[in-house]
């Protein structure tokens, strides 16, 4: 059987060229003008060209190539499989606190995979250490101007960055990073901090390096160190004490001020964890700026809380017609989060009752407390050994699951858990919070719901 590198067509929008070509999910695209397609980069390149030939293996087997012109800014209309199309470009990093080396020894294969490929970078914000970019990969990201893309710093001193990476070359961060800036390249840049290694003054370091490179570094994600409890073997790290969150804190108060004056933007932001751990009251929502580092962790909760705050008020009126009790299966660490939440329901909706239960991550870990990482077995334990289930919907964030599937991170599914928990009634829930409140209004009393007698 012939082997044929492509890529596999997932879906077809409506109304597109491609829907008008008769193609179909299932085929498989060989090539655009006799170009083979090694990414979703390629993709992009190569259909927004006016003369076309692509080469498409239909799902019957047979090989077509159709010819057509378009307008260079028109879409194909083409939902693909996946963003590489060849091999992910591997890490041979060998990092302190690389998380891969921490997992457990069973889990979804793709945990396991140690990527860092400036592709998924610039398509889906994965962050990069350009320690293992080829002269062909510069070329490629200064040719196509590859922008924004995220980079893992942790460290600007050479000699620190090299202990934490575990190479030689990774020394040589602010000469990329000046590199790309003289290439035109917006990056946003952040730092894994270990506890007595790049805190203190190397990250004040740190900051003062990466701000001198403003605006082409755009911004700065502080991140405490994530240690699970399969370290077995590893470099001997620790997590940041109370009073060392605080002191972290502290710095990046003091550098925002200064940032604030001198170049009209704070640069510098702390992942929400920090103020977990020090129990300090997270920033406004203008402090955030946007929320420029939002998926690495960074104004999650405030981000919530201020679309929740918007939200509750413009659905009010509807929120008052559900009579219902909900359960809030959450992390550890946004427990603080939900506080809020259930007081203001108790205040302006007294008929809907709200209490969370929170779930120790005994696969990855205790000091694992993020609902991110929380798996399909742990939930099960907390829901099943919750005996004050009051006729309520457990309710799961959809965060917990792997995107477009319904399985954890411990490969169970949701319909594994359901089974496992009933006659418990168990709903996966949209993360964002105008989402949530959307869904407590149309779901709440109408799929299954058990109101309280």
């Amino acid at each position: 059987m012939v082997n044929y590198q492509g890529v596999r067509i997932q879906g077809v929008n409506p109304g597109s060229i491609a829907e008008e070509l008769e193609l179909e999910t299932g085929d498989i695209l060989l090539r655009i003008n006799q170009h083979k397609l090694s990414d979703f980069i390629d993709y992009l390149v190569l259909s927004s060209e006016r003369e076309f030939v692509i080469e498409v293996l239909k799902k019957s087997g047979e090989i077509l190539e159709i010819e057509f012109e378009k307008d260079p800014e028109e879409p194909l209309g083409l939902v693909l499989e996946d963003a590489i199309f060849d091999k992910i470009r591997v890490c041979h990093n060998n990092c302190l606190f690389c998380f891969v080396h921490q997992l457990p020894a069973k889990g979804r294969s793709s945990l396991y995979v140690k990527d860092d490929d400036y592709r998924l970078s610039f398509l889906q914000g994965g962050y990069i250490t350009l320690t293992n970019l080829s002269e062909a990969d510069w070329r490629r990201i200064e040719k196509l101007h590859l922008s924004p893309l995220y980079i893992s710093v942790h460290a600007t001193d050479p000699q620190i960055r090299q202990k934490l990476l575990g190479v030689k070359n990774a020394g040589k961060i602010i000469e990329q990073l000046q590199r790309l800036a003289a290439a035109g390249i917006t990056v946003h840049t952040q730092a894994v901090i270990c506890p007595e290694i790049n805190d203190g003054s190397v990250l004040e370091q740190t900051i003062h390096d990466l701000y001198k490179l403003w605006p082409a570094v755009s911004s700065l994600a502080v991140v405490p160190v994530g240690l699970t409890g399969h370290r077995q073997g590893l470099y001997e790290l620790r997590a940041f004490r109370d009073y060392e969150a605080a002191a972290v804190l502290k710095i990046i108060r003091q550098q925002q001020a200064q940032l604030l004056k001198k170049l009209g933007t704070r640069f510098v932001f702390a992942a929400d964890e920090w103020y977990v751990k020090a129990s300090e009251d997270f920033p406004s929502d203008a402090e955030y700026e946007g929320y420029p580092q939002l998926d690495n962790g960074v104004g999650l909760i405030q981000w919530f809380l201020t679309e929740y705050q918007e939200f509750f008020k413009l659905y009010l009126s509807d929120l008052e017609r559900v009579k219902a009790n909900f359960i809030i299966i959450t992390g550890e660490s946004t427990v603080r989060l939900w506080q809020s939440i259930i007081k203001n329901f108790h205040q302006n909706c007294p008929q809907i009752t709200i209490r969370t239960l929170p779930v120790q991550n005994d696969y990855f870990g205790h000091t694992v407390t993020v609902s991110g990482l929380l798996t399909g077995n742990d939930i099960i334990r907390a829901i099943q050994a919750d005996q004050d289930f009051d006729n309520g919907w457990y309710l799961i964030p959809q965060i917990t699951l792997k995107q477009d599937r319904n399985i954890f991170l411990d490969d169970v599914s949701v319909a594994e858990l359901k089974e496992a928990c009933a006659p418990r009634t168990i709903e996966v829930v949209p993360t964002r919070a105008k989402d949530w409140l959307a869904w407590i209004i149309e779901k709440g009393c109408v799929v299954g719901c058990r109101e309280r007698s």
